[in-house]
């Protein structure tokens, strides 16, 4: 627990790190923007992941708008950290997660304004005009946005391209909004947000909700992206995966919705390799595993005892069973 609560300290630390060199990224040639609405981030260039069947060089998924630095180039790829979702295990230090890119789904930060809204629906779609007669493309659950204006059903939102989109105003919520509600309201959209990727395929390194309007890359979520897309809809950030999710929560011992349920690998507790979303009432939401999908289970039927049996700290066939909260 000592070196758990060292590690937690140090993810504080060098957080704070990233979000400096973000703040500053207009000045340093070498931090991008993604400029589509998804893209994979790989272990290594040359190839993409083609389905959902487990695909070992697939790292994690980026949304639109989401900053990289560039370490190194290669043919039509880009070695980056992905400024957005820290990440501690490639390394044992805590970092932007790594892995290659295609240098063509990146835009060179200039004056792109800081967000302060995210998209709340599944998918949103961006229209070329205000009137809204001529759909553009569509952004994914969880991408941050900057609203130019919104004094109408349509709001302008700054694309990184610096044109002007337009999104329905039901589809994004101000940040300023999202602080403003109370803790209960905002563990609901959380698990509201949650709800929204129910049935969607279970994808290793995903981190997009499902749709079948885009082949490649291919959309869905693995347990961790999950929970990382619902809490960024809510408008909090959190780690992208389930051990460095588990190294930022504070552990707990009773579970109130939006709660984290991690499990251990099997002999190995302290190492964290799957995480579950609690949705009250005893019932979780978890991406399984590959060959799965998003679903709503209950902890009885999911661990194979009532909700007043489990209790954190608890080992459950050779796993290991943690309570974490992100809430206060």
């Amino acid at each position: 627990m000592r070196s758990w609560r060292l590690a937690r300290v140090w993810a504080k630390a060098v957080l704070a790190a990233l979000a400096a060199a973000a703040t500053g990224c207009a000045r340093t040639p070498e931090i991008y923007v993604v400029a589509v609405p998804v893209v994979d981030l790989r272990a290594q260039p040359g190839s993409l992941a083609t389905s959902v069947v487990h695909d070992p060089l697939q790292e994690t998924q980026l949304l639109y708008g989401e900053r990289v630095q560039i370490i190194r180039r290669g043919e039509g790829w880009v070695y980056v950290q992905a400024l957005e979702q820290p990440e501690y295990t490639h390394a044992a230090t805590w970092q932007g997660y790594p892995g290659w890119l295609l240098r063509d789904t990146l835009h060179p930060v200039t004056h792109l304004p800081k967000p302060n809204a995210v998209i709340v629906s599944k998918w949103a779609t961006v229209w070329k005009m205000s009137d809204g007669r001529e759909p553009w493309f569509a952004l994914p659950l969880g991408t941050r946005v900057s609203i130019q204006r919104d004094d109408g059903q349509l709001w302008a939102i700054q694309l990184v391209s610096g044109a002007t989109g337009w999104v329905a105003r039901g589809e994004l919520e101000r940040f300023d909004a999202l602080e403003r509600l109370d803790e209960s309201s905002r563990r609901r959209r959380i698990i509201l947000a949650a709800q929204e990727l129910l049935q969607d395929p279970y994808f290793w390194g995903g981190r997009s909700p499902h749709t079948d309007h885009i082949p490649i890359p291919v959309t869905g979520v693995d347990c961790s992206g999950l929970v990382n897309l619902a809490y960024r809809a809510a408008g909090l950030e959190i780690p992208r995966d389930a051990h460095e999710q588990y190294l930022r929560a504070e552990p707990i011992e009773q579970l109130e919705p939006a709660d984290l349920i991690f499990l251990s690998a099997a002999d190995h507790p302290e190492q964290i390799v799957h995480v579950m979303l609690y949705a009250g009432d005893g019932w979780v939401i978890e991406g399984p595993g590959t060959g799965s999908f998003v679903r709503r289970i209950s902890i009885a039927d999911r661990l194979g005892r009532s909700m007043d049996q489990v209790h954190s700290g608890q080992t459950i066939e050779q796993q290991t069973i943690v309570f974490g909260t992100y809430f206060p």
